[in-house]
């Protein structure tokens, strides 16, 4: 479906009682996070998978994100930002927007299982369920009707910069960013490690929970339980983090960081709808140059 810049936004009802109780819950999600953390003597959560991570303390896991945010809610775009999605069939949305919590869902269990040992195996799965998936659900469920085009083109740059730059500078420069302690690579693998995490992650990633499902569910729920469901399926893309033996402080530790973070990302995407805003961020915070040239 081809969507011009200055389509208006939907006005497709979205208020129900199920979306703002589900809201709540989410909310309570993220607050018993925290409060678990602290509660059990935890200050802080680690933000990488890889051996050797430094960790993050909790004010550099909430903070960065909840100033980005309020950053962005001072700062409206300057065009209206499109609903790309707006004028198509309810039950073709649900089919694919169902189709895709399925895909993340099943990432959710696989993860654990390919970084256990199979660390080859993590990139082609992540690409099979989250972008090849996805892409043939869509095409299944679309038959005759007319395509949709989830992510439009942007319509503003600058108003998403401050929040941009708050982020940066709070979750990369200031004292509240860890320092990098891994060890790394060789030059030429630690290059290719970076390519395939932009490409699988940084990108991959935001097209499919921001572009594809926060999307459909923005047109189906309205904008919060959207951005709710979707930064909390994004902490469970990382199940990979959790360990067995202690899967409670692992579901609370996802939760208080990558869920905050991709609660920030889904809010400056229904915010602006502009998709290289949230994929430059997700990009500073994978790669490892950036502390390296930062001299952290």
């Amino acid at each position: 479906m081809t969507t011009s810049a200055s389509r208006p936004t939907s006005t497709r009802p979205s208020t129900r009682p199920s979306a703002g109780l589900f809201t709540g819950l989410a909310l309570t999600a993220f607050a018993a996070a925290y409060a678990g953390l602290i509660l059990t003597g935890h200050a802080g959560v680690t933000a990488s998978a890889d051996p050797g991570a430094s960790q993050l303390s909790l004010w550099g896991a909430a903070l960065p994100p909840l100033a980005a945010m309020a950053l962005a809610r001072l700062v409206p775009p300057r065009r209206e930002p499109p609903a790309p999605l707006a004028g198509l069939p309810r039950e073709r949305l649900l089919k694919e927007a169902w189709a895709l919590v399925a895909a993340a869902v099943l990432f959710a269990c696989a993860a654990p299982i390919a970084r256990g040992g199979y660390e080859l195996l993590y990139p082609p799965v992540k690409v099979l369920l989250l972008l090849v998936l996805p892409l043939v659900a869509f095409r299944v469920f679309r038959g005759d009707g007319p395509k949709a085009r989830a992510i439009p083109a942007p319509v503003t740059w600058l108003a998403p910069l401050p929040a941009v730059v708050a982020w940066f500078l709070l979750a990369q420069v200031s004292p509240l960013a860890p320092p990098l302690s891994q060890d790394l690579p060789d030059p030429v693998t630690l290059a290719v490690a970076s390519l395939v995490t932009l490409l699988t992650a940084s990108v991959l990633e935001e097209v499919f929970y921001r572009g594809w499902l926060q999307t459909r569910l923005e047109e189906l729920y309205g904008r919060w339980p959207a951005v709710m469901a979707s930064s909390l399926l994004f902490a469970f893309l990382h199940t990979s983090h959790i360990s067995a033996a202690a899967p409670l402080l692992g579901v609370a530790s996802i939760v208080a960081f990558q869920g905050v973070f991709g609660l920030m990302q889904g809010y400056l995407w229904a915010r602006y709808r502009n998709i290289w805003a949230v994929i430059l961020i997700h990009t500073l915070s994978n790669l490892v140059y950036v502390p390296m040239l930062l001299g952290r």
